[in-house]
């Protein structure tokens, strides 16, 4: 071992974050607190001028060449070690698996903090490609990322100075081995032309054509459900990447431009979307075909049921609005799709537009006479026979007012789809209005192309291996204590039989609460995902808990427009160290949750059978909590005389269920105010109301210790709720 003083080397400051981290892997030698990415390069690279540009990254940056040591009045002192090589490794292997295998060697192996940087570059040669990987322990995770050392290096490479290269985001998400890049042909942004773009992005996302270069994307009502999809128009419209974890702390156009990085565009991609297959029949896509086998074991029932209904608080004509809607169903191809479910030989087959009168889908209130919002909701479809939706209207002759009840099947979209065709019914119904057809900017790629391209291409190993090195050996559900609570309840007393209640914080602390994610970097979403967390940590002393959430699935850019299922439940595996403060446990769960978007696209079925789970098993995680943020079923249809017809969301009544408590985040700005509510649903068969009690008691006391001053530095220890 090599033995350092002290009183020999440069001396640096040690973060609250760095001696949380020191000290854990102290006590705790055997846990792998290291991750790693890695990059291919598939042009031609200068070795030696790759190596220099790793050198100077080195030596700009201290923290990646540190050593830490504990002096005998206690303290962790950080010194910065000269030799740049104790960072950096060069070798030959023969494949890509060999490459993978060194570096999660390297991520497994053993870290002595007083002889070892917690930082190494690995320059990697398999035959013709080139690999640079990453490792960094997680003592440096408030002070460097692997994307952001990944730019510096590129930069460095391409002919800037390290030192005055500001802070870019990486080309490959993060993902280990998985996306070729060519770095020559990246550029630095210009940041005046960027931030413009991304402006305009902002302003058509959040609808505010009054917004500013400086103005919060949060202050208007942006969310990580949005600022998923601007990223993805930035990169496939403009050629411009940034990275999700920026929107936090450069929320601003102007900001986030100082962090953009452009790339070079595959203009085979864009040959290839303008090229799609006339598909009229098509397998499942992957997380579609995980949710077709769920649909069937739970015998074809109503638990997939999307029952979403509007309240019209202005008059809307009906025939305009099913003239719009076709518009919509003549588009995706999706929404006029069947479904076959014979086994491997399961399929989707598109309804020719033609033929679409042949379907009954749409009901004005007319024909609406005695039917309701629940009777729609429990319908139970034929997806074999029958288009996966339902449009009706009913009317209200007390009030004098419109519902609308949209039922969907799930099998036909997600939320994100959801978002887009509110949309775009938005700007159909304006043009039919005008006695118009729709123009829309571009074609909607199909989904049914998503979906052959996918079942060709399989299962990404990569990032497979992700969620399992995540997962393995975590708790599976959850044991809440309760006198009331039956810890085995009888086979034939297991239903998805549910209940739901509410938490409604009102305004002051909802904006307390808005302001609280804002001084930690993080989304109200992060902020209430984590008070969820720590309650039910209080609540069950749990040492760790398995959250599953939704996932957009959307990784490929090309399909952000297309309305379909994505969709694929993920889960995080979130720890919980009694020495940690509240606001390190809010920013380990902020990165845990947007660094594994990036490989978001393994449906959970898979990961559960890789760890050796038997659907026999059931789901890793008993608790799903999921965001509905500003979600357009809030919101206005607009006439060529400048008219407005305002809509408002109903809430569906919540019977049934297939997690063990759900956790629906309601996120939305109506009329300039930020409103917030946690909708809460559990299986009877599985938790008690007096549990639930306790529970929504609990995080009432969590909303109000954030709301306090010293909140982001408390010990979990030291909250007694």
């Amino acid at each position: 071992m090599m033995e350092l003083n002290p009183d020999s080397l440069p001396k640096l400051s040690v973060t609250d974050n760095e001696e949380h981290f020191w000290l854990l892997q102290q006590q705790y030698p055997e846990r792998v607190l290291k991750h790693f990415s890695a990059w291919r390069f598939d042009a031609d690279i200068d070795l030696s001028r790759l190596t220099s540009a790793i050198r100077s990254v080195i030596e700009t940056l201290p923290d990646l060449n540190a050593r830490y040591l504990f002096n005998d009045d206690g303290e962790v002192h950080k010194v910065h070690a000269a030799d740049w090589q104790s960072c950096f490794e060069l070798m030959h292997l023969h494949s890509d698996v060999e490459a993978t295998e060194h570096l999660r060697a390297q991520q497994m192996a053993p870290w002595d903090a007083q002889s070892q940087p917690p930082f190494k570059a690995l320059i990697i040669q398999t035959g013709q490609d080139t690999i640079l990987g990453f490792i960094l322990h997680q003592v440096l995770d408030q002070s460097c990322q692997e994307d952001h050392l990944y730019h510096q290096v590129l930069s460095a490479y391409i002919g800037h100075s390290a030192s005055n290269t500001p802070w870019l985001h990486g080309l490959a998400n993060g993902e280990a081995l998985s996306s070729p890049i060519s770095a020559p042909t990246a550029q630095p942004a210009a940041n005046d032309d960027v931030a413009s773009i991304i402006l305009d992005e902002f302003r058509a996302a959040l609808v505010e054509p009054g917004m500013q270069l400086t103005d919060d994307f949060f202050d208007f009502g942006g969310h990580s459900l949005l600022a998923t999809r601007i990223i993805g128009k930035l990169l496939s419209g403009h050629g411009i990447e940034v990275q999700f974890n920026d929107f936090f702390s450069a929320p601003s156009a102007a900001a986030l431009a100082a962090h953009a990085h452009i790339i070079e565009q595959n203009d085979a991609t864009a040959v290839a979307m303008d090229r799609q297959q006339d598909v009229q029949r098509a397998p499942f896509a992957l997380a579609q075909a995980s949710l077709g086998r769920a649909y069937a074991a739970f015998e074809f029932g109503t638990i997939f049921n999307l029952p979403f209904a509007l309240d019209f608080l202005d008059q809307v004509d009906e025939a305009l609005f099913e003239q719009a809607f076709r518009d919509l169903l003549k588009r995706h191809a999706s929404l006029r799709s069947t479904f076959h479910f014979e086994g491997s030989e399961a399929y989707q087959q598109i309804v020719p537009f033609e033929q679409l009168s042949e379907y009954k889908w749409f009901w004005p209130s007319q024909e609406s006479r005695g039917a309701t919002l629940k009777s729609e909701a429990t319908y139970q479809f034929d997806l074999t026979r029958e288009l996966p939706l339902r449009v009706r209207f009913i009317y209200d002759p007390q009030r004098q007012r419109q519902t609308l009840s949209l039922l969907i099947h799930h099998m036909a979209i997600d939320e994100w789809s959801l978002n887009v065709m509110m949309e775009e019914l938005a700007q159909a119904y304006l043009a039919r209005a005008a006695d118009k057809a729709p123009t829309w900017s571009a074609p909607a790629p199909s989904f049914h192309e998503f979906a052959l391209r996918q079942q060709a291409t399989g299962i990404n190993q990569q990032h497979l291996d992700y969620w399992t090195s995540m997962l393995r050996g975590a708790t599976q559900g959850l044991a809440l204590p309760s006198p009331d609570y039956q810890a085995s309840v009888p086979a034939s007393e297991v239903s998805t039989n549910a209940q739901w209640f509410e938490i409604k914080p009102d305004q002051a602390l909802t904006d307390n609460l808005y302001a609280f994610a804002r001084r930690n970097n993080a989304s109200l979403f992060g902020v209430v995902y984590t008070a969820i967390a720590l309650s039910l940590h209080k609540l069950g002393n749990l040492k760790d808990l398995v959250i599953g959430t939704s996932a957009s699935g959307r990784t490929d850019p090309g399909f952000y427009e297309t309305v379909g299922y994505f969709t694929t439940m993920v889960a995080h595996r979130v720890q919980f160290d009694p020495q940690q403060a509240v606001g390190a446990l809010i920013e380990n769960t902020t990165r845990l949750i947007n660094d594994s978007m990036a490989y978001a696209d393994i449906p959970m079925e898979q990961i559960q059978q890789a760890l050796g789970m038997t659907p026999a098993d059931g789901l890793l995680f008993d608790v799903y909590i999921q965001i509905h943020a500003n979600n357009a079923l809030n919101g206005t249809l607009s006439t060529p005389d400048a008219g407005t017809i305002r809509y408002r969301q109903i809430d569906p009544d919540k019977n049934q269920s297939m997690f063990g408590i759900q956790f629906e985040i309601m996120e939305n700005t109506i009329d300039g105010k930020r409103s917030l509510r946690l909708v809460i649903t559990y299986r009877s068969d599985r938790y008690s109301a007096a549990q639930m009690a306790r529970l929504s008691t609990t995080i009432d006391q969590v909303f109000a210790l954030f709301t306090t001053p010293d909140a982001a530095r408390t010990a979990l220890n030291q909250i007694h709720l």
